[in-house]
């Protein structure tokens, strides 16, 4: 006797077709849309696949599936296969077992006291880029944080060991994959065409081509026999501790590419939309700089990045508002329930994070821009993941928050930024981006 489920309200008809179709260029626009018509939880079914999807922007829901259940959920199909044939077996993209032991090999290299001994390296990056800024110089931000946040992932991977031709060329790679990955995610039946005309082959051969510049990388350190104080020596130098055994090359280059793809491109999205909310709130930047000059010299310390700060709230409010892992997937691995719903083993599970953190259900005023919010001593209680939540938290988090803290500091220390847009155009890829920041940098006078 087959089991008879209980999915959540489903997607049917013309708003199923619309979904499908509009999907693919407007995920955010027709996933919003369909919660606004059916509630926190709703569920559709793929015509020409025949899998079941559940959506989801709710507080309890996501928690089961990331915290209390988690050992029923694995990466979905969409990134363990999909993504990994072209970025391979890296923390991103592996499950299981296997994910569970790179991730305690990895870990110990993205502790915080690990990550404050690279913010020099981040530093040499930021001052070098920052003091090319003219006076009131028109400028392009997106641009400027995308080959910031790249040269800083190079340098704190592999230090001096890759040259910057080198970096545009693994930048332009990531980007045509990711174009390509979303469209293969959003219209399966478009996969078979893009297969039929070699644009899956192709893109296949980039991403060996972006092993290759790192693999040579690998090969230079190696023989060079030097050890410096980056992320590579972490990764060359970390022993299984069941074997002592270092990575294989093949999984190594796999880690450097994930970390370098989640290391510069989450980072700078979310930059982007940070600075378009300073720029557009006065006030915010008023208590930012005062709060700057009042900080002094240990303004750029790791002790004062990462302590509780109005520079932070800035940072974790933007991403509340424009969370660059705009949405989680998982599969079940066997028949759950939750509540009064459940539903079958391969369901994919879709955690839409951009929608929980505008939910009015935990937020007051969801859609306005308030960092104060993040004052409240229930913080760590709040409907807020942009870095997900439980075994599989991003790793990146100190690194990515250190990071974000030192640039935003930086910059507002001499600078403002006016910004010519009133409103960013969004584009949902692997990650939320916008496409550009355009408006212009004023020197602030001492």
């Amino acid at each position: 006797m087959i089991p008879k489920f209980n999915y959540p309200k489903e997607i049917k008809g013309k708003r199923k077709l619309y979904s499908l179709l509009k999907g693919l260029n407007n995920p955010l626009e027709v996933i919003s849309g369909n919660h606004l018509i059916l509630g926190d939880n709703y569920h559709i079914k793929a015509n020409f696949t025949n899998k079941n999807f559940i959506f989801s922007q709710d507080k309890e829901f996501t928690e089961y599936i990331l915290k209390q259940n988690h050992k029923n959920y694995y990466k979905s199909e969409i990134q363990s296969v999909t993504l990994g044939k072209y970025l391979g077996n890296g923390l991103l993209t592996n499950n299981g077992k296997v994910w569970l032991k790179q991730r305690r090999l990895i870990q110990p290299g993205f502790s915080k006291a690990k990550i404050a001994n690279l913010i020099s390296i981040m530093e040499e990056e930021i001052d070098q880029t920052f003091q090319s800024f003219k006076p009131e110089q028109d400028i392009d931000l997106y641009d400027l944080f995308h080959t910031l946040a790249f040269n800083i992932v190079a340098k704190t991977l592999f230090s001096s060991d890759i040259d910057e031709n080198k970096v545009k060329e693994l930048g332009k790679i990531i980007t045509e994959v990711q174009e390509v990955f979303a469209k293969e995610v959003r219209l399966p039946f478009y996969s078979q065409v893009l297969k039929f005309l070699g644009v899956i082959d192709k893109t296949i051969k980039k991403s060996k081509r972006s092993k290759a510049i790192i693999q040579s990388v690998l090969d230079k350190r190696r023989s060079s026999g030097e050890e410096k104080n980056d992320l590579l020596d972490m990764l060359i130098q970390a022993r299984y501790e069941d074997t002592q055994l270092p990575m294989s090359d093949e999984q190594l280059i796999d880690e450097m590419l994930i970390l370098f793809i989640a290391g510069h491109e989450t980072t700078a999205n979310a930059l982007s939309f940070i600075f378009f909310e300073i720029s557009q709130n006065s006030k915010a930047e008023e208590k930012l700089k005062k709060e700057i000059a009042e900080e002094d010299e240990m303004v750029f310390t790791s002790e004062s990045l990462m302590k509780k700060s109005f520079t932070l709230n800035i940072i974790k409010e933007s991403m509340r508002l424009h969370s660059p892992a705009w949405a989680i997937d998982r599969q079940a691995l066997e028949n759950d329930s939750f509540k009064e719903y459940s539903w079958a083993k391969d369901t994919l599970i879709i955690l839409y994070i951009t929608g929980l953190h505008r939910n009015p259900k935990y937020w007051k005023d969801p859609n306005s821009f308030i960092p104060e919010r993040f004052d409240d001593e229930n913080a760590k209680n709040f409907a807020y993941y942009p870095f997900g939540a439980g075994p599989r938290l991003c790793i990146g988090e100190h690194f990515a928050m250190m990071e974000m803290a030192l640039i935003v500091r930086k910059f507002y220390k001499n600078f403002s930024f006016i910004s010519y847009q009133k409103e960013l155009e969004k584009k949902a890829l692997v990650t939320l981006r916008t496409t550009s920041l355009k408006g212009k940098i004023t020197k602030d006078l001492i």
